[in-house]
């Protein structure tokens, strides 16, 4: 089994939080979205130490599985967002990536933001934050 952690459990791992460094720990496999990965360049980028937390970044990314959109998660994703719509409850665009992403490839999603994910029929999910 391949853990998919979202950006908000990336960045609780990078911040410290120890319920999740545990978690990381005991996991062998872990995987990120080409999309989270873009949303802690993002944040790095924004941030008053941009070298230094880029460099965190890009240490994380050379140890872990990167998934991206390809042809199943392009498939994975209409079929998600046309049901979200159908129920009057979409998600967030890079969530409804990050959700086709860990549905295509049969991953487990690991986020804190269970609220949107929910929403999802079928997506497999834990919170490592609030689990522990």
């Amino acid at each position: 089994m391949i853990y998919l952690l979202d950006t908000n459990t990336w960045i609780a791992y990078l911040k410290g939080n120890q319920a999740v460094l545990e978690r990381i720990m005991q996991t062998p496999r872990l995987g990120i979205t080409s999309i989270s990965l873009g949303e802690l360049c993002y944040g790095a980028r924004k941030s008053q130490r941009v070298e230094a937390n880029l460099q965190r970044v890009e240490t994380l990314a050379s140890e872990v599985q990167i998934f991206t959109v390809d042809a199943l998660t392009a498939q994975a994703y209409g079929m998600i967002r046309a049901d979200l719509e159908r129920q009057g409850t979409p998600i967030g665009p890079n969530d409804l990536w990050i959700a086709a992403v860990a549905k295509a490839n049969d991953l487990m999603l690991v986020t804190r933001n269970q609220r949107e994910f929910t929403r999802v029929v079928g997506l497999r999910l834990e919170d490592w934050e609030s689990d522990s």
